[in-house]
């Protein structure tokens, strides 16, 4: 019989640690504080734009682009294929007039 009680002491051991991991994975991660998910994340610290860097910059890819289209096309073999590359930049909305100045707004 005193094998009997210790298969129904583990057995209880394993349920109760059952039920507990299953209380802690359904409960509320952030609960207790600050930064749940619905929150807008709050700025640690504001960064200087310098927006005539970032058009000189798009201005740069843009000539680029311009010099690698102005080369003569390859032959037309089979054994060549074309390679296009896309770039995305992202510029802050307070760096709008400055592109804008400089003509860099449309493609």
């Amino acid at each position: 019989m005193n094998g009997h009680r210790r298969i129904v002491a583990v057995w209880s051991g394993l349920c109760l640690a059952g039920l507990a991991a299953t209380a802690a994975l359904g409960a509320d991660p952030y609960a207790d504080g600050p930064g749940s998910p619905g929150e807008d994340p709050a700025p640690t610290a504001s960064h200087a734009v310098d927006c005539a860097e970032i058009a000189d910059r798009v201005a740069e890819g843009r000539r680029e682009r311009e010099e690698a289209e102005a080369w003569p096309a390859p032959s037309a073999s089979p054994s060549r294929q074309a390679v296009q590359t896309l770039t995305v930049t992202t510029v802050p909305e307070e760096c709008g007039d400055e592109l804008d100045a400089r003509g860099l707004t449309s493609p």
